[in-house]
């Protein structure tokens, strides 16, 4: 094993590949663990974030109702851009989509190299607690501030998908039907953030904005020329993009009007 130490903010190193096995199976130990030792109301969740699609690989407890293979909770989590997370985020607030209020904290798996290959969530469930709190306040008057909360979590790739466009249609998006530079916009935000390196994330994303496969296409078509304009062509970062031939083929190998791979 590498040190996984950090000096000035940069990370030295982390687990070999040899042992990145081993460390996820000791970290399903764990889980199980916690949870048998602090109850129902704690879920810890083992990712390997290798497998975006599939990133979780143990869990014990149900607080958010995922299983194993369930996707990344959400696009910060994906190769690329979880490595700017340097620090463990340790009690942040979430909410899962049946109304439970949860306190998250996560502790970053990093491989030889620096880079973040997995992660250990742990999740408590404190809306009791909140609920008893809330009570107090309004006998004995005090104001708790209460922390933003953090998107849902996804139990497959629609709700991924959903998170993703929510986030990106509540960020300027006008009141009632989806104008066609309101469209263009989330795009745009949804590729910054590499969800169409995502294996049937076309399909998902025009189901979720309602409209057909081929304008998404085009959309991407759109991004593709603007970025040729601005830099000039350039190869796309992602593995999967990388191995798209066609202007028009997404990650998840579609192309307009072609038969659906996922």
């Amino acid at each position: 094993m590498a040190d996984s130490g950090s000096h000035d903010g940069v990370v030295l190193g982390g687990f070999s590949d040899r042992t990145l096995a081993s460390v996820f199976e000791l970290l399903a130990r764990v889980a199980r663990a916690a949870v048998a030792t602090l109850g129902p109301e704690c879920e810890v969740v083992v990712h390997d974030l290798r497998n975006p699609e599939h990133s979780v690989v143990a869990i014990s407890g149900d607080l958010t109702g995922r299983q194993v293979g369930a996707p990344v909770p959400d696009p910060e989590l994906l190769p690329g851009v979880v490595d700017a997370k340097v620090e463990d985020e340790l009690r942040r607030t979430a909410t899962t989509p049946s109304g439970r209020e949860l306190v998250c904290s996560t502790v970053w798996i990093r491989d030889a190299q620096g880079h973040t290959v997995g992660a250990l969530c742990i999740n408590v469930d404190v809306s009791d607690l909140r609920q008893a709190r809330d009570l107090i306040q309004r006998h004995i008057g005090i104001d708790v501030p209460k922390a933003p909360a953090l998107p849902t979590f996804a139990s497959s790739l629609a709700d991924f998908t959903r998170t993703a466009v929510g986030t990106a249609l509540a960020e300027g998006a006008r009141e009632g039907r989806l104008r066609k530079a309101d469209r263009f916009r989330v795009i745009r935000q949804l590729q910054s953030r590499g969800i169409f390196a995502l294996r049937g994330s076309v399909d998902a994303v025009a189901a979720e904005l309602g409209v057909s496969r081929a304008s998404i296409y085009a959309d991407l078509k759109e991004l593709q020329g603007e970025r040729e304009r601005s830099v000039g062509p350039a190869a796309p970062t992602s593995p999967r993009l990388a191995a798209a031939t066609p202007v028009g083929t997404a990650a998840d190998g579609h192309t307009p009007g072609g038969d659906a791979q996922w």
